[in-house]
């Protein structure tokens, strides 16, 4: 599996993203067609609901705009989106044979990426259309999100078990050098010992 992946690395990720890309912008449109912004539509009661806004602020609505009032949020996180997608994609081809949850971490990222970007050059003014609402009631919630989001959630959630799965590998191999080196001394005092 992880050869076939690695065989057709850029092919998977050329398919990942234009999947992706698609059913985000589709279902957007949907959202923008189908519903009232500001008017919830109840899925599953209050803990999942279907609710256009407009976002122009980054990944489940953080925006700086909300503590600095002149910050350029759309073309900060327009600028921002364009420089994240050419380093993943440079990142992305030096990547090691071994990291296979890596290149999964990064081929979920660039669908998500490029789905918010596209709404921030489509229509500035609006910002990223999000619509899926996720709670325990009608006013503790989750902020609300669209699926370029769960893409890019998923994204960083692969990179960090990457990063964490790489750690635990190398712990215990630390231990392994620091027990063979103490094994090392104590043989060399032994020795000393026995020529005495």
């Amino acid at each position: 599996m992880g050869k076939i992946i690695l065989k057709h690395k850029w092919l998977i990720m050329v398919v990942v993203a234009a999947v992706g890309f698609f059913l985000d912008w589709y279902t957007k449109h949907l959202a923008e067609s189908k519903l009232t912004m500001g008017v919830p539509v109840s899925v599953i009661g209050e803990y999942f609901q279907f609710l256009l806004v407009y976002n122009r602020g980054a990944l489940f609505g953080f925006n700086p705009a909300n503590w600095i009032s002149w910050f350029p949020t759309t073309s900060f996180f327009l600028g921002f989106s364009v420089i994240a997608v050419i380093f993943l994609l440079f990142y992305y081809r030096s990547l090691a044979k071994h990291e296979i949850i890596l290149h999964w971490g990064l081929v979920m990222i660039l669908p998500g990426a490029l789905g918010n970007m596209f709404d921030r050059i489509i229509h500035p003014q609006k910002g990223v259309i999000d619509f899926l609402k996720v709670g325990i009631s009608q006013d503790v919630y989750w902020p609300i999100f669209n699926l370029a989001d769960v893409y890019l959630t998923i994204g960083i959630g692969l990179i960090l078990l990457s990063y964490f799965k790489e750690r635990s590998e190398t712990v215990p191999n630390h231990r392994e050098v620091s027990a063979t080196s103490n094994s090392a001394e104590e043989k060399k005092v032994e020795t000393k010992e026995s020529s005495n």
